[in-house]
C-alpha cells in the first residue's frame, strides 16, 4: 500500500473539481494508492501544503491542476525523494507532455503505481520556482493582459485574442540580457523579446527548442531581436510545427546559459511570465539551477 497526498486546483480548467479528484481518488485506492486531498485555496497554497505534509512520510505526491500549480508543489519538493505525480488538468500541461505522460486525469491513475523516476531542474525565476519557461516582453504582456474568462471559457485558443491584440501594438522594447553563458564566460545582448525555456516544449506541443533538457543545468536562451512586427508573425506561425523552424526566422538568436538577468531599456519596465503566469515585471534574473525533483513517469519510460 503506497500513501501519497493529492493536491490539486479545484478550479483547473474552469471546471469544478471536486467531485472529479474523490473519484479519482477512488480509483486509485483500487490500486493500493491511498491519498489525501488537499485543494488548494489561493496562489502559492500548494508549496505551503506540500511543505507542511512532507513530516507524514508520503510515498509520492500527486498535483493535479496546470503547470502553475505542479511549479509549486515542485518547489517544497525539492532536494527531496518523495517524487511527484502529475494529474494533467491545466490549460496546457507542457510537463505532462514532455515527460510523456497522459492527457487526462483518468490516465493518471496507472502512473500513481510507477516507480521510475525522472530528475528535472528547478530554476529560481522571479522569486519562483520555474520548471518550463521564463519569458520577458511579448509573451510576458500576452500572459498578462489575457482574459481569465476566454481561458477558462476556450482554453489555449483563449489567448488567441490577447495574442493578436499584443502582437499589433507590440512596441518592440530593447531589453538587456546579461549573465553566464553554458561555460561560465560572461555575456551582454540586447533583444526586443526574451524566452528562457528548461523543456523543449513550449505552450503544449509546440517545440521551442529541440536542444534543451530539463534535468541539466542549463537553459536554453532564445532572443528575438528584431523590430519587424512579420518577423513576429513568422516566428509564431512556425512553433505550431514542432520542427523548431522558428529558430531559423530573422532576428533569432539561441544559445544555452547558465544564469541571466533581463531589465528593460525602455524607460519603462516590461512583464514578465513564469511557466505560463503572469509573474510581474523587469528587472528578473533567473538561475543560476536550484536543486531537482524527482518526477513519476510510466514505468519503462
Amino acid at each position: 500500500m503506497r500513501r501519497g497526498l493529492l493536491v490539486y486546483n479545484p478550479a483547473a480548467g474552469g471546471r469544478d473539481r471536486t467531485a472529479q479528484m474523490a473519484a479519482l481518488a477512488e480509483r486509485a485506492r483500487d490500486r493500493d494508492v491511498v491519498l489525501s486531498l488537499l485543494p488548494t485555496e489561493r496562489p502559492g497554497h500548494a508549496t505551503d501544503l506540500v511543505t507542511e505534509r512532507l513530516a507524514e512520510g508520503p510515498d509520492l505526491v500527486a498535483v493535479a491542476g496546470g503547470d502553475g500549480t505542479v511549479s509549486e508543489a515542485a518547489r517544497a519538493l525539492v532536494g527531496s525523494d518523495v517524487p511527484l505525480a502529475i494529474v494533467p488538468m491545466g490549460t496546457t500541461n507542457v510537463l505532462a507532455r514532455e515527460l510523456g505522460l497522459g492527457k487526462s486525469p483518468e490516465e493518471a491513475v496507472d502512473l500513481l503505481t510507477s516507480t521510475a523516476t525522472r530528475a528535472l531542474t528547478t530554476w529560481p525565476s522571479a522569486g519562483r520556482t520555474s520548471l518550463i519557461v521564463t519569458g520577458i516582453g511579448f509573451d510576458g504582456r500576452v500572459m498578462s493582459s489575457g482574459s481569465p474568462v476566454l481561458k477558462r471559457l476556450f482554453g489555449r485558443a483563449g489567448y488567441a485574442w490577447s495574442s493578436t491584440l499584443e502582437w499589433y501594438r507590440y512596441e518592440f522594447p530593447p531589453i538587456e540580457v546579461c549573465g553566464l553563458d553554458a561555460d561560465g564566460h560572461p555575456f551582454i545582448r540586447r533583444a526586443t523579446f526574451v524566452l528562457a525555456t528548461n523543456t523543449r516544449r513550449y505552450a503544449g506541443d509546440a517545440i521551442l527548442s529541440p536542444f534543451a533538457d530539463p534535468g541539466d543545468d542549463l537553459l536554453d536562451l532564445v532572443l528575438f531581436t528584431s523590430e519587424d512586427r512579420g518577423d513576429l508573425m513568422q516566428f509564431y506561425r512556425l512553433l505550431p510545427r514542432g520542427r523548431a523552424e522558428q529558430l531559423g526566422v530573422r532576428g533569432v538568436e539561441r544559445f544555452p546559459v547558465r544564469s541571466f538577468t533581463a531589465r528593460s531599456l525602455a524607460g519603462y519596465e516590461l512583464e514578465v511570465q513564469v511557466d505560463g503566469d503572469a509573474a510581474g515585471w523587469t528587472p528578473v534574473t533567473v538561475g543560476p539551477a536550484g536543486g531537482r525533483v524527482q518526477f513519476l513517469v510510466p514505468s519503462g519510460a
